[in-house]
């Protein structure tokens, strides 16, 4: 059951939309008429939807007959349920049915971000793009709002006449009419509602290869190209790998202004990316390949509700990293970028709550977005590795196409998961030593941790023995600059294995800044780099850093680095009040899905809970918090 929806496709399933909408950038509103094909079970009298903050008109039948409806008062304490609509079927409702709801959308939409003009590269138009990742989709439309449904689309989209409009799906035309423009879309292959998107502004487009194309900014699109340029040699491996050729027909990327909350998002026919991966050397586009994964693991075999998640991202993890070490051609690539995941999952798993910890999750009712972390990522990748070991690779691979093959175009659970595999390795002795409930349910770090390779990180390794000598024992500092040839993973890595080491006792000051002295972390592009080095630095209390560090929440919203760094800074003695007034100064920059956990992050602040617009209070979690100000507390 999935609670995190107040739909019931048991009894009436949506399985196709057709969705006619009109983007007015004045009043920031989307205008639109959706169109579902019903299934109905036998004596089904009532559709049940998913909405949040939508203005509902009417509600009519196929043929244009008025049909009752009805918004339920949202759940108390649950806002980002939002209300359940309830449509009365018509009484001669056969197998199938068809009904059209005309509605509009409000300034709650959490969805969507509309950004003026002065927010974009171009600086001359306004920009709309949706993210709809986990139950938003139900502030851009009336929807079965849960993963385990999945429908077919239409879409025909009214726009200004300068805006390009691009969405999850294959465009069929483009027209223009006056002073507006057309765009007609098609997504044939059935998807989950948190897929469906959309985005709207001044964009060009650059071809790479025939079925993969560079959406952007006309400022940005070329850079972008030349940093995905090898989109089309992943999705060759990807297709390889799976065993299964790639079922959307077109991979596009569009790189989105910095307020996107996310690295990427695997919308179908059109991966949503954040300008962070524009580092000027290619060293960031795993995150491409990780998007691509989703194509299969996520997008086609997708998890029945988000309490298994991991079953989404985990794979994703090992099948990017499989991509990777092809792109590569070094094996030992995968246990070299595994070694910062796992920094990556102890961070997570510090930071989260011990419920929060585990791998098969019990959200219920409450926000998916609360319980997101590197935990479905990381601890589900270690578990697939693991299998992977017990097994053997080649097995294991075979293994990945046959569970492709099985559930494509399907949901499953974590128990659908295991039986699958028990199957497949029957009479294997060696599954038997398997804990699967442990997996699943334990809590903290995984069970077992396989031995991952070290050669690839030997140098970075031994470099950041050094400078932890330095920081501890007073040793020589290094006076060359070694890091000027390496990569930026090694990099990374030398940063992760320096704060593993320094635990939860800081650098000296004197450490930090002969380090950027030397290495010039401060000037870094490569945002990674930048996100590590601003943590041991603020952890040291460097107030040199403090403009680095606000420049870099405020230039960007991806929530890998805008929302620890918030923390960090909200936890340091000389950063507390800094991270409320640039959070209270900055937050229409943000995307609101981003405003909402950051705000929860920082909510032990008297002040944030007075200054911040109510409209940003849409999370059960955060509404708590900000009533429970006055306690003063934050677990």
């Amino acid at each position: 059951m999935d609670l995190s929806s107040l739909s019931d496709p048991e009894k009436a399933a949506v399985t196709h939309l057709d969705w006619t909408a009109s983007v007015d950038f004045i009043t920031q509103v989307i205008s639109a008429e959706a169109t579902y094909e019903v299934v109905c079970k036998k004596d089904c009298k009532t559709l049940l939807l998913d909405t949040s903050h939508l203005r509902i008109q009417s509600v009519k039948s196929f043929d244009g007959e008025p049909l009752d409806y009805h918004l339920d008062a949202p759940v108390k304490g649950k806002p980002h349920l939002g209300q359940r609509l309830s449509i009365s079927l018509p009484d001669h409702t056969t197998k199938t049915c068809r009904v059209t709801i005309i509605y509009q959308t409000t300034n709650e939409c959490s969805a969507a971000q509309w950004l003026p003009s002065a927010q974009t590269a171009g600086k001359k138009h306004p920009y709309l793009f949706t993210q709809c990742q986990a139950i938003h989709a139900r502030s851009l439309l009336p929807c079965q709002d849960r993963c385990g449904v999945k429908m077919t689309y239409n879409a025909i989209v009214t726009v200004p006449s300068w805006a390009t409009c691009v969405m999850s799906a294959l465009l069929e035309n483009s027209e223009v009419s006056g002073e507006r423009k057309i765009y007609s879309w098609r997504q044939p292959v059935p998807i989950s509602s948190y897929l469906f998107a959309l985005a709207v502004g001044e964009l060009e487009k650059i071809e790479i290869s025939p079925r993969c194309a560079i959406w952007s900014e006309p400022g940005v699109v070329h850079a972008a190209a030349e940093e995905f340029s090898e989109t089309e040699d992943f999705l060759k491996i990807a297709e390889a790998i799976a065993g299964r050729k790639y079922a959307w027909e077109r991979y596009d990327l569009l790189c989105l202004p910095p307020s996107f909350p996310y690295g990427g998002m695997e919308n179908p026919c059109l991966t949503f990316v954040t300008p962070t991966l524009l580092a000027g050397d290619k060293s960031l586009a795993d995150v491409v390949a990780h998007e691509i994964a989703h194509s299969w693991t996520g997008n086609l075999v997708t998890n029945a509700t988000w309490d298994h998640f991991w079953l989404n991202e985990g794979w994703t993890t090992w099948f990017q990293r499989k991509i990777m070490a092809k792109i590569k051609k070094n094996p030992e690539f995968l246990d070299f970028d595994a070694i910062d995941g796992r920094k990556h999952l102890q961070d997570a798993i510090h930071a989260m709550p011990p419920e929060n910890t585990r791998l098969v999750l019990d959200i219920g009712d409450g926000d998916p977005d609360d319980s997101y972390s590197a935990v479905a990522y990381e601890k589900g990748f270690t578990l697939l590795l693991y299998l992977e070991r017990t097994v053997g690779s080649k097995a294991f691979e075979n293994f990945f196409k046959s569970y492709v093959g099985r559930f494509a175009s399907h949901t499953l659970t974590s128990e659908d998961f295991k039986a699958f595999f028990c199957d497949q390795f029957k009479g294997n002795k060696a599954i038997e030593a398997i804990d699967w409930d442990l997996w699943f349910h334990g809590e903290g770090m995984p069970p077992v941790l396989p031995e991952l390779d070290q050669s690839m990180a030997k140098a970075s390794q031994d470099l950041a023995n050094l400078w932890w000598a330095v920081d501890r024992k007073g040793a020589a500092r290094p006076s060359e600059n070694v890091m000027s040839s390496w990569s930026s993973l090694q990099i990374t890595c030398f940063l992760d294995e320096l704060s593993m080491k320094c635990g939860d006792t800081p650098l000296k000051l004197s450490t930090v800044e002969a380090m950027n002295n030397l290495y010039k972390f401060s000037d870094s592009l490569n945002a990674e780099v930048l996100y590590r080095y601003c943590e041991l630095a603020i952890a040291a209390e460097d107030e040199s850093v403090l403009p680095v560090v606000v420049r870099f929440i405020t230039t960007q919203g991806r929530m890998k680095f805008v929302r620890p760094l918030y923390r960090s800074l909200f936890k340091s003695k000389m950063g507390r009040k800094i991270a409320v007034d640039t959070f209270l100064g900055n937050k229409d920059f943000y995307h609101p899905i981003g405003v909402k956990m950051i705000a929860a992050d920082l909510s032990e602040s008297h002040e944030l809970s007075t200054s911040i617009d109510n409209k940003w209070l849409f999370a059960g979690a955060l509404v708590t918090a900000i009533l429970a100000f006055a306690a003063f507390r934050r677990r």
